[in-house]
Order: C-alpha cells, then sequence, then structure tokens
C-alpha cells in the first residue's frame, strides 16, 4: 500500500492510501493533532512488526477514521502509538522509546535494539516530512 501525506499547511494535511487492490482512500485531518500519531503507527507498526495494527488493517480495507479498524494488533499498537506521538512530535532520545517498549511488549528482551531501529526510522520519517514542501506530498510504502 502506498501512503501519501500531502503536507497543505503546518495545520492540516491529506492523507490517500492507495491499496494493493487499487482502491483509494482519502481523509484531510488537523495536522496538529493526527500527523505524529499516524506516523507513531507508521514507524512502530513496520518496526516491530505489528502487520495488523492500524495500518495493517487500513491495507485491508479500513478507513482511515477507524471506524472498521479491527485488525488482530490494533489494540498493542494504539497502546504503543499515544506515548510514541509525543516522541516523535519531540524527536525523543531511543531511550525513552526503549521505556515504552519495556512497558509495553512483555515478551520482546531486545527492546534496545528496537528502540534505536525506531528512533532511526523516526528521524528519516521526520526529515522527509520536514524536507515536503508545502503543496507537495512525502510517500511511504507499507509493505505487508
Amino acid at each position: 500500500m502506498i501512503i501519501q501525506f500531502h503536507k497543505i499547511s503546518d495545520e492540516a494535511h491529506t492523507i490517500t492510501v492507495t491499496r494493493s487492490d487499487r482502491t483509494i482512500s482519502v481523509k484531510s485531518l488537523n495536522s496538529r493533532s493526527f500527523l505524529f500519531h499516524d506516523l507513531a503507527h507508521f514507524v512502530l507498526e513496520i518496526e516491530i512488526p505489528l502487520k495488523s495494527g492500524f495500518w495493517g488493517s487500513v491495507a485491508d480495507g479500513a478507513d482511515l477514521d477507524s471506524a472498521n479498524c479491527d485488525g488482530a494488533d490494533l489494540l498493542t499498537a494504539e497502546r504503543i502509538a499515544g506515548p510514541f506521538q509525543t516522541l516523535v512530535k519531540n524527536l525523543a532520545p531511543a531511550s525513552s522509546y526503549q521505556h515504552v517498549l519495556d512497558g509495553a511488549l512483555t515478551d520482546c528482551t531486545h527492546t534496545d535494539k528496537l528502540a534505536s531501529a525506531i528512533h532511526e526510522r523516526v528521524r528519516q520519517v521526520r526529515g522527509m516530512w520536514r524536507a515536503t514542501p508545502y503543496g507537495d506530498k512525502m510517500e511511504l510504502t507499507w509493505p505487508y
């Protein structure tokens, strides 16, 4: 699935997803409320991986407004994305991600490596977003 974040202004963006079956969903959002939350979901769901979280549910046909999201990993994804959105927004160090992971993933023994990978991907995605001019799009690929 291709996910496009269209930068309208500092306050607004639109997300367009094109699924593998060629169906398209579009949602306009307030960036201050949703941008870092959606990016947190993307990064953590790829790195952990949580193939059936928010983005996996959208890839399977769920609406972008979460109305019919029902992936098996959705509760875990939401439990982690909440605290992660603040870390993404504030460019927190890897140790902050590790602290959240230690509390949320009790069966994971390598949260230090996972936290470092998440921190690096956040850095990359944030850089891509900052480099995206107003009126243009940042494109991410959902691999699952």
